[in-house]
């Protein structure tokens, strides 16, 4: 993986909390269901945060400054990074914040890794 600079360590992370500890009356997180839209090829956002693809196949789900791999947004700000790179960084950030269900995010980001690691 490319050597991230602070601020966008700090994109990712603060997108990836959002999503960890956003919910609404029948959903405790929505990072596994984020999880789970990224490995069929679909992006996924909430008020403050998202992560997309430059693959979704709806087109108005891809960011304009998208043109290839894995966005993570949070307040307005983005970082990009190629398909394996993102699912990495995502991956790593779970494995670095204990969550409940944490087996079950893990086994998601394996997904995911192993879904975009031929994308690049």
């Amino acid at each position: 993986m490319n050597t991230l600079t602070l601020r966008q360590k700090s994109i990712i992370h603060n997108c990836l909390l959002d999503l960890k500890d956003s919910s609404s009356l029948t959903i405790p997180s929505f990072l596994p269901v984020a999880l789970d839209k990224l490995v069929t090829s679909e992006g996924f956002g909430i008020d403050m945060s998202g992560i997309y693809l430059s693959t979704d196949e709806d087109f108005e789900n891809i960011p304009e400054y998208l043109k290839e791999g894995i966005a993570f947004e949070f307040m307005g700000e983005h970082v990009v990074l190629p398909f394996s790179d993102g699912a990495s960084a995502i991956s790593s950030w779970c494995d670095n914040n204990a969550m409940l269900d944490r087996d079950s995010i893990l086994l998601k980001c394996k997904t995911l890794r192993a879904r975009f690691s031929t994308e690049d």
